[in-house]
């Protein structure tokens, strides 16, 4: 029994590359989608589900619309004035929502439209200006 949960322990570190032995008790980020729980120098390894992904600030997994880059897509809205801006790191075919401050998240375009900044909705490509789009801004 004695070389099985050495043997258990041993590999839970090997798998998640962290070892709980001589760590403090607490959470260690292995990556976006994973994390160790230590405790008491043994180590448990969470995988974070689809959508979701690790949250240094609740240290769990979380939407991953409400954890910052890089790992999420959580945008920080403060001083941000209220309305729907293009996801530029997404070329558009998404946006997001800042409101007195705080973000609403993001929504998709559907197929292959992008977000038009001049009129708030989806559109083809060649209907909206650059970078978005297609179509050169007019020289202002």
């Amino acid at each position: 029994m004695k070389c099985l949960l050495l043997f258990i322990t041993c590999f839970t570190a090997a798998v998640s590359g962290f070892d709980c032995t001589n760590a403090d008790d607490g959470i260690y980020e292995i990556g976006c989608k994973s994390f160790v729980r230590c405790k008491d120098g043994e180590g448990e390894t969470v995988e974070c589900e689809e959508g979701f992904v690790f949250n240094p600030k609740i240290g769990d997994c979380d939407d991953q619309n409400y954890v910052a880059p890089p790992c999420g897509n959580w945008i920080d809205c403060t001083n941000v004035p209220d309305g729907t801006y293009p996801d530029y790191d997404q070329n558009c075919t998404s946006y997001y929502t800042c409101q007195s401050g705080e973000f609403f998240g993001h929504n998709y375009c559907p197929g292959s439209l992008v977000f038009n900044e001049e009129t708030g909705i989806c559109d083809y490509k060649h209907n909206v200006y650059v970078p978005c789009g297609l179509v050169p801004r007019p020289n202002e």
